[in-house]
Parts: C-alpha cells; structure tokens; sequence
C-alpha cells in the first residue's frame, strides 16, 4: 500500500472527547469516531495518529485508545508500525482492484452457501434490517450505511459456516467501508446498492444459490465499476475521477 507523506493530526476541533465514560463502551466510542473522521475524510490517508495527542483530545487513558486502534487496524482504517505508531491507511487503485478482486469471488461463494444451507430465523431478520437500514441511510447519512453495509456483508460470510471462507471477514469489512471512504457524492449510486442488496437477500432466502452467486458477484462489479472504473449507469463519479477533481480543484 502506498502512503502519502505523514501529516500532523488534524486540528482540536476535529476531534471531540468521549462521553462514555468505561470499557468497553469507551473503546466503542473512540472507534466510532476515528472510523467516522476517516471515512468522512477529515482523517485522510497516511495521516499520523499521535496516540499521546489523540489522548488529550478524546479525554481518555491511553489503554482504550490503543484497543481502539487495534480494532481500527483489524478494520482496515488504520496500520501499525512496530514501534506501535498508526496512521491512516492510504489505498491506491491498484490495492482498491485487487481487493474488489477477491471480494467479488468471496461474496459470491458466500451468498451460494448461505442460500443453499438455509440462514438461520434470527440471522435472515438481522439482514432484513440491514436491508431496510441502508435503504433509508442511503441518501443521508455515509458513514452509517458503509458500517450496515459491511455488516451485511460480514454476516452473510459468517453465516456460511465455512472456515476458510470466514478468514475473509477483515477483508470484507474492510473493502465495505475503507475502498470508499475518499468518496464525497455517494447517494444516488448508495441508493442502487441498497436495492442491489435487497436482491441479493431475497435470492439466498429462497433458497436459489445459483441467483444468489450470480447477483452478489454482480454487485461487487457494479461497485467496482463505479468506484474504480468510470461512470455507471447512474451518472455519479468514480473513484478515479474524484480523486483527480478532488487533487486539481
């Protein structure tokens, strides 16, 4: 991965201090945030993240700050250098293909085996939630549809009971959340997600693993192709071209 030169933390006003006020709850909280700022951009890629700084800023002890960074790290958000100093990651396009790559033969395989195993009752209610969720957050609110969307995906994996196919779940969480997180006008090609998941679902609930296989991998090429490739059908911009408007503007 490629990183662009290490930059100070953003500014105080960035980052605001934790309410909660005790692990687990604290840590939860400081995730949120951090993956919140990354994703929002105000944390951008190879961003230093100066833990005895970050501290002051959050007002909490460094203990949950440091599993707070690990849990970012296992995200994806976030690298640690053996001296245990993070920084934002920074993906070039070439590590955002490559991903989308694997994640378009896991989340194929994974929606085959989920719908040819059955899901269980209360797994199949939690992504009909999901489903519903990222309906309505898809014109509105980012940073809450990228974490349901990674859920749903996570979930689907898991529900395979498939060792090797779970060994996955860092990368699918990740690649759900970190591969977009430069993105800025994201609602209209959010909104054609949220109906390509609800398709996906409605498949694996019938039990159609064939179907299932079939749109999850088209999903991931839609994705891919709007993020990484040019424009879709829905006319918003790509990876590439926001990210060239975003260093020439």
């Amino acid at each position: 991965m490629k990183r662009s030169p290490a930059e100070e933390v953003t500014p105080l006003d960035v980052i605001t201090p934790i309410a909660v006020g005790r692990a687990p709850r604290m840590k939860e909280g400081i995730v949120d945030q951090l993956r919140r700022l990354i994703l929002e951009g105000k944390l951008a890629p190879g961003t230093v993240l100066r833990q005895e700084h970050l501290a002051r800023q959050l007002n909490v002890s460094r203990t949950p700050l440091r599993e707070a960074l690990v849990a970012l790290e296992q995200e994806g958000f976030v690298t640690m250098a053996p001296s245990g100093a993070a920084s934002v990651v920074a993906l070039d396009d070439r590590d955002a293909r490559e991903i989308m790559d694997v994640r378009e033969m896991v989340d194929g395989l994974a929606a085959r085996l989920a719908a040819e195993r059955g899901l269980p009752a209360a797994l199949e209610r939690d992504l009909r939630t999901l489903a519903k969720e990222m309906r309505a957050l898809a014109p509105r609110d980012k940073h809450r549809y990228l974490v349901a969307n990674a859920d749903f995906h996570v979930k689907i994996v898991e529900a395979t009971g498939h060792a090797r196919l779970q060994s996955f779940v860092p990368l699918v969480r990740m690649s759900s959340e970190v591969v977009y997180m430069r993105m800025q006008d994201q609602g209209r090609r959010l909104s054609v997600s949220a109906s390509e998941h609800a398709r996906i679902l409605d498949a694996i609930r019938s039990g159609d693993g064939v179907a299932a296989e079939r749109l999850a991998r088209e999903h991931v090429r839609n994705a891919t192709a709007h993020w990484l490739r040019g424009e879709d059908t829905d006319g918003c911009p790509s990876f590439e071209s926001t990210i060239s408007s975003s260093t020439t503007s």
